[in-house]
């Protein structure tokens, strides 16, 4: 179950996968784009790998599977004990664009996914939202030609006090509204080419 979820993780960033598992033999159940080898680890399973993800939850095979990827310069992701692979993966809440990460160093993954979750409810959609519109923004501010001076405070400001109330408020117009009167009429959304999803009355 732990490989499943970072299988899935390494597939959103892109990753073509590998995937060993002696009890995926002659099972189609897994993600299209994912190389499936259903037999025990071999060594030539690590051919063009640049990282492993050692999930399993037999120790022994795991720390063998870990030490031929150090014997072969790849590094290795530890599952069952994070301080012996090189490298351990936080705990993460995405917002569209907007990703905060958890980090533990591989002293409690357990906590980090209770931090994370935690913070869950603290992070509304709203700021996901927000972020594309303020990237945007921000872009646009960069480029102009009139001379007007970029600057984060006002940006800062701009977005937690009066930007975020309309989207958590779900007012689209009044964000439109806004975004022109503040900046000027080439910040509408139409001028932004930001379309906010469908919810958002």
């Amino acid at each position: 179950s732990v490989g499943r979820r970072k299988l899935q993780r390494l597939l959103a960033a892109g990753a073509r996968v590998r995937l060993v598992d002696p009890i995926l033999t002659g099972r189609a159940d897994v993600s299209a784009g994912v190389e499936v080898v259903g037999r025990c680890f071999t060594a030539n399973d690590l051919l063009c790998a640049q990282l492993v993800f050692v999930c399993t939850d037999a120790p022994e095979v795991n720390q063998h599977v870990a030490a031929e990827a150090q014997r072969a310069g790849i590094l290795c992701c530890r599952a069952d004990q994070p301080a012996a692979g090189d490298f351990s993966l936080p705990a993460v809440l995405s917002r569209g664009a907007l990703t905060v990460a958890v980090a533990t160093g591989g002293g409690s993954p357990a906590l980090a996914i209770e931090i994370r979750d935690r913070l869950a409810q603290q992070v509304p959609d709203s700021w996901g939202l927000s972020l594309e519109l303020m990237a945007q923004i921000r872009r646009k501010w960069l480029t102009k030609q009139d001379g007007a001076k970029y600057n984060q405070q006002v940006l800062r400001s701009f977005w937690a006090e009066q930007l975020l109330p309309l989207f958590e408020q779900k007012k689209t117009s009044e964000i439109d509204r806004l975004l022109i009167e503040t900046f000027g009429k080439e910040f509408s959304l139409e001028q932004l080419h930001v379309q906010l999803p469908e919810g958002i009355s």
